[in-house]
């Protein structure tokens, strides 16, 4: 049983890092359509 909470942890993890990674995604790409240069 604690190996699949962990398990399930992970997974929630995972998730929630490709939720914030899609959204740095899309910020950048509205940048780039509205014709400014990315910060870095």
């Amino acid at each position: 049983m604690a190996k699949a909470i962990a398990l399930s942890r992970i997974c929630e993890l995972s998730q929630l890092e490709m939720l914030r990674a899609l959204i740095v995604c899309g910020s950048a790409l509205a940048l780039i359509a509205a014709g400014q240069a990315l910060p870095f």
